[in-house]
């Protein structure tokens, strides 16, 4: 990209400060990372991807590691994504200690954040507990794109999540999308719609300050 181009991508600050969003993007890796890391740096943007331990293929470790490269932050998101394995089971925090260990050695650092499959609201208080002794962070979101209700309509995406971006004054929004071609033909639409409103994209990672989950629990 073109310095000149890149520049032109900086958002505005507004009220003095900048505002800050979380791209989120879930239950990857697929056959459309590789397209979708390209997609955010040609719009020199970065996200947070939810990886599935089950879903890390040989052939997908490359992504993973050119994710990390670009600055883009990665996390587990179960091996399963299993509801009942993972809290009637109890799997939940085994699915992620072996996802997060399997994403640690492809990208040679410990990967501490994690996503709840269908949110943190089903973990029991003993799981919370387990999930803070591992020293995880979990990130939930407070925008769902409804992308899967959306299907083969990428713009349908950007137009909701554009309008859920006005209710946001005072906290990030975390935007959850999912890793579909959707939400890879949604990308460049995507990021000027959230620029647009003054927000900066941002990374997520586990050291933030800035905690979102269902529990409302400032320590998880």
């Amino acid at each position: 990209m073109k310095k000149k181009e890149a520049a032109a991508e900086k958002p505005k600050p507004v009220d003095g400060k900048q505002k800050i969003a979380y791209l989120t993007i879930d239950d990857g890796p697929t056959q459309y990372l590789s397209k979708i890391l390209a997609a955010l740096k040609k719009e020199n943007a970065r996200a947070t991807f939810f990886f599935i331990g089950n879903n890390i293929k040989n052939e997908y470790k490359a992504g993973i590691k050119q994710a990390v490269q670009d600055g883009n932050s990665v996390g587990a998101h179960s091996m399963t994504h299993d509801s009942k394995k993972l809290y009637k089971q109890g799997q939940f925090i085994p699915e992620m200690e072996q996802t997060s260990e399997l994403l640690s050695g492809i990208v040679g650092k410990k990967i501490g954040l994690i996503r709840a499959p269908y949110g943190s609201t089903y973990l029991s208080n003993e799981q919370v507990q387990k999930a803070k002794a591992d020293k995880f962070r979990l990130l939930d979101w407070n925008i769902d794109s409804n992308d899967w209700k959306h299907k083969g309509k990428p713009q349908e995406i950007v137009d909701f999540v554009n309008r859920e971006l006005d209710g946001f004054h005072k906290i990030s929004p975390v935007i959850l999308v999912h890793e579909t071609k959707d939400t890879l033909d949604a990308i460049p639409a995507l990021v000027k719609a959230i620029r647009a409103k003054g927000f900066q994209l941002e990374p997520y990672f586990e050291d933030n300050d800035f905690h979102l989950n269902f529990k409302k629990d400032p320590d998880l």
